[in-house]
């Protein structure tokens, strides 16, 4: 025997179910997350408890129905639910009318209150049509014959679905609906989970592509903003978004913005709901969302900033931000710029003796003289084996002040070693980029030319 649909429809069954686990999570649209910390928990899978309303949204199902007592008695889904196998759309109604009930029900319109021999299938009207405000107050007509009971209202699905499509298949009604046969009355809460439906659709028995099930946008984007009002009821929207229940990792909780990095690595996958560009602007430093960080950060990034966690150079530039910052608070071994003539002033610089930031000979002797002979202990090891450490403190004009063919700058130290404009590593850079070359070399000078 046939495993029993939902009475709020058998098209409706299946359709609520697909989409509540895994992209059920309702929010408001234009709820804001609440600001990271720098020492977020990783956030919990959620196991939605049911359909999701953004898939299915409320149902008004003023009946009294026992299906497994139907099921006891011989009946089967087709024989109620017959436009079922024919269906292709998860808008359709494939709730049963009353021409179905007619063929056990001895239905008579002009006997509202109708009784039929013991063990017959009952007759009245309040035997299967409630009121609306309890399924256990029975509906009887007052206002005459002609008085209509309280009809039974569904709301669109946000969901595509094809009955006929699994149906031909051989997919029998009782593998989604295998609880159906045990039940009194079936609602929305009963319908099959996204689990169920995984269970064929992991993209090799069946396609495990998210919007063969779920709508989309014209450009095929998931459609992530849903209505969420049942039938006759004050309009509404939500936002569909991950709940964590498919990988783990993919729950959008308050702190999936700053710790999303793990889930991003399957570019694909985001791409389901989300324009590239929405990736690209906030990498590139377009939107600085300022809840990324919590209150007073810049007295705490100390910590996050060494360990490069997250990396900062996504959204701040190095040179322009960090340094100009740390310049202008005075938390810098250089806070002019490397502005030529210009001494350092600052109680943490070079040359002061109350704090320094390189040892003893690294650039300077202890009279301040610049170094001409680099020595073991100089900065010119580290710049060539990380020039990057260098740039996260010094902007390129303090390089510049010593390194730089001008003489009006100060000195020249080349940084290239002898006859460097005779190797074929010159003539490598220079092909490469020769604006690189113009930083210190003027216009016209035998040296852009490798000579």
């Amino acid at each position: 025997m046939k495993r029993w649909t939902s009475s709020v429809g058998f098209g409706a069954a299946l359709v609520a179910g697909v989409a509540g686990g895994v992209l059920a999570g309702l929010a408001s649209a234009a709820a804001s997350p609440s600001p990271a910390t720098t020492q977020a928990a990783p956030v919990a899978p959620v196991v939605p408890a049911g359909p999701s309303p953004l898939i299915y949204p409320g149902e008004t199902i003023p009946i009294k129905f026992d299906h497994a007592m139907h099921a006891r008695r011989g009946a089967t889904c087709e024989g109620c639910h017959s436009s079922a196998p024919t269906s292709t759309a998860a808008v359709d109604n494939l709730i049963p009318g009353e021409s179905a009930c007619r063929s056990c029900h001895q239905i008579d319109r002009t006997q509202p209150a109708k009784s039929v021999p013991k063990g017959q299938p009952p007759a009245r009207c309040d035997a299967c049509h409630s009121d609306g405000a309890n399924n256990n107050n029975g509906w009887m007509p007052t206002a005459g014959l002609g008085a209509e009971p309280p009809r039974v209202a569904l709301a669109r699905p946000n969901l595509k679905f094809n009955h006929q499509l699994h149906a031909t298949r051989g997919i029998a009604c009782a593998l989604c609906h295998a609880n159906a046969s045990g039940q009194g009355m079936v609602t929305r809460t009963d319908l099959p989970m996204m689990a169920s439906c995984l269970g064929c659709h992991n993209g090799k028995q069946s396609t495990g592509r998210c919007g063969a099930c779920h709508l989309t946008e014209p450009d095929g984007r998931l459609k992530v903003k849903l209505a969420t009002a049942a039938t006759g009821a004050a309009g509404g929207s939500g936002l569909l978004e991950p709940s964590g229940s498919l990988r783990g990792i993919d729950a959008h909780g308050p702190t999936f913005r700053r710790d999303h990095a793990q889930a991003g690595r399957d570019e694909s996958y985001c791409l389901s709901c989300h324009r590239r560009n929405e990736c690209t602007d906030c990498h590139g430093g377009v939107v600085k969302p300022p809840d990324i960080h919590p209150a007073d950060y810049v007295t705490l990034h100390v910590a996050d900033a060494r360990r490069n966690v997250p990396d900062c150079s996504s959204c701040h530039r190095l040179q322009t931000f960090c340094v100009g910052c740390h310049q202008r608070t005075g938390v810098s071994s250089d806070p002019s710029g490397g502005v030529p003539g210009t001494k350092p002033n600052n109680p943490f610089g070079t040359g002061t003796q109350v704090k320094q930031f390189h040892p003893p000979g690294w650039a300077r002797d202890t009279a301040g003289a610049v170094i001409a002979t680099p020595r073991p202990a100089s900065h010119a090891v580290q710049a060539k084996r990380n020039i990057r450490t260098c740039v996260s403190c010094h902007r390129e004009e303090s390089c510049l002040e010593c390194h730089s063919s001008d003489p009006t700058r100060g000195a020249n130290f080349s940084p290239h070693g002898p006859n460097f404009g005779a190797t074929a590593r010159c003539r490598f850079l220079a092909s490469r980029n020769r604006r690189a070359c113009l930083k210190c070399h003027g216009l016209g000078a035998a040296e852009l030319d490798c000579q």
